[in-house]
């Protein structure tokens, strides 16, 4: 049976997103490592990754033209954004920070943790109900990766 292409596309993201998570994981783990490269500072690595990630993206928005440009007020970036972002960056330090500490299995082994993680934060926030069939899913699908 021949695949759409819409299919093919998204398995085709997704095995690209699995392979960058990866390489990003294990080229971290040699740059911080002090076996390896032994760069001590996993905020400068988390600011690197921030000043790429936002190179990329206005080159992606604003030269590429690969999306439109969304116009937004001062309110929507200050309470959307901002919030994001600074979760977001926090969660790349940490996780550099880690590299120094922990293996590379055991911190493939938390992110593989992480849904179950999300949606208990989201039913403790009241953003959720407490669904026991979609937790004790999600326990299963983690239980079977280990």
């Amino acid at each position: 049976m021949m695949m759409n292409k819409s299919l093919f596309l998204t398995y085709l993201y997704l095995l690209i997103y699995i392979l960058l998570s990866s390489g990003v994981i294990l080229y971290n783990k040699w740059v911080l490592s002090p076996k390896y490269f032994n760069f001590p500072f996993p905020i400068t690595l988390t600011m690197i990754h921030m000043g790429f990630s936002g190179a990329v993206a206005f080159f992606l928005v604003r030269v590429f033209k690969v999306v439109t440009p969304v116009k937004m007020t001062f309110e929507i970036y200050a309470t959307c954004v901002v919030p994001i972002s600074a979760f977001f960056a926090s969660s790349l330090w940490f996780g550099n920070t880690a590299y120094l500490h922990i293996s590379v299995a055991f911190i493939q082994m938390l992110k593989a943790l992480m849904p179950v993680a999300t949606l208990i934060m989201a039913v403790l926030c009241g953003t959720d109900k407490l669904r026991w069939d979609v937790l004790l899913n999600m326990l299963l699908a983690y239980l079977q990766k280990l």
